[in-house]
C-alpha cells in the first residue's frame, strides 16, 4: 500500500480510477474460479482437484479485500474536507470578540445558562 498523503490530487485520482478497475477485474476472476471450483464426486472424495482452484480463489480475495481497503482509505485522504468540531462553541468575550476559548468560570457559565433559559421562555411563551 502507498502512501498518498504527499501526492496531488490529479494522482489521486488516477490511483483511485486505476484501483476501481482492477477491483472490477479481480472481481470478475473471482467469480471465474468460484465457479469453476469442481465438486466432491465418488472418484475424488477429499475434492483434491479442487485444492489449487480454492488456494487461487483465496489468493484473489485476500488481494481484493487489500485494494477495497486501499481505495477507501484513498478516498477518505481525497476526500477530506476541513471538518468543523461539533462541540466548538463561539463565545463572545468582555471586549465583543467572538472566540472559541472556552471560559471555565462557573459564574459565567450559570450566567450563560440563565440567559439561555431566560431566551428560550420567552420565546416559548412559558
Amino acid at each position: 500500500m502507498m502512501e498518498f498523503k504527499n501526492c496531488n490530487d490529479k494522482t489521486k485520482a488516477m490511483r483511485i480510477a486505476e484501483l476501481k478497475k482492477e477491483i472490477d477485474d479481480q472481481r470478475k476472476r473471482n467469480v471465474e474460479l468460484f465457479n469453476s471450483i469442481p465438486l466432491v464426486s465418488h472418484e475424488d472424495p477429499l475434492n483434491k482437484k479442487a485444492k489449487p482452484v480454492l488456494a487461487e480463489w483465496r489468493k484473489g480475495s485476500k488481494a481484493l479485500k487489500i485494494m477495497i481497503h486501499e481505495l477507501a482509505e484513498l478516498e477518505r485522504i481525497t476526500h477530506k474536507t476541513n471538518e468543523v468540531k461539533i462541540n466548538e462553541k463561539t463565545f463572545i468575550n468582555g471586549f465583543g470578540e467572538a472566540t472559541s476559548k472556552y471560559i471555565t468560570c462557573a459564574g459565567y457559565e450559570r450566567a450563560e445558562n440563565s440567559s439561555r433559559k431566560a431566551m428560550l421562555s420567552f420565546i416559548g411563551g412559558r
